[in-house]
């Protein structure tokens, strides 16, 4: 029995996910799975939904790892950067649904079924695109990010397939490069 660990019951919840779906797992399956007592899991999580959230987020930290920190070395410009940052967005959300489909449903309509974690997951990417482009004004970052959002909201991930994904994501950029 490996010893109990938040780690441990993020990664136990995250295989019962995928193999039942979120709606039939709950902190009793969690612990039985894990050989232990349901009291026990509240040690780490005070409540399911905190578990939730924190499996929601770490799988999403998971798949956007390039942006955490977003690394610049090998880009000469600002512009190059945001650029650089907001593709490595889209394409790991793009990655992310054709790999998985079910688990990028599953996740991400649990986050934005709760603002205080979509709020979360912004304030993270404004953060990283913030540090990587050193651009101050957090509007701006804004509605820069929102400008993309098509490219990397769960709500149009269904529509990605069925366009030229790149090609899309470069018009847009075309209309907002003068602006960074």
């Amino acid at each position: 029995m490996k010893t109990l660990s938040k780690e441990l019951i993020l990664e136990t919840s995250h295989r019962m996910v995928v193999e039942q779906g979120m709606e039939k797992v709950n902190l009793s399956k969690v612990s039985t799975a894990l050989g232990t007592t349901h009291a026990a899991i509240y040690r780490y999580f005070s409540s399911k939904e905190e578990l939730w959230t924190e499996l929601a987020l770490s799988w999403l930290d998971h798949e956007l790892a390039g942006l955490f920190p977003f690394d610049t070395e090998k880009y000469s410009t600002k512009k190059d950067i945001v650029h650089a940052w907001l593709w490595v967005l889209s394409k790991s959300k793009y990655d992310a649904y054709v790999r998985e489909p079910e688990m990028f449903k599953l996740y991400t309509a649990y986050i934005d079924r709760n603002p205080v974690v979509v709020a979360r997951h912004i304030g993270d990417l404004l953060d990283s695109l913030k540090a990587a482009s050193g651009i101050e004004d957090v509007g701006r970052l804004y509605a820069v990010l929102m400008a993309f959002s098509y490219f990397s909201a769960p709500a149009y991930a269904e529509n990605w397939l069925s366009m030229d994904f790149k090609a899309q994501f470069e018009a847009v950029w075309q209309l907002i490069e003068s602006g960074i």
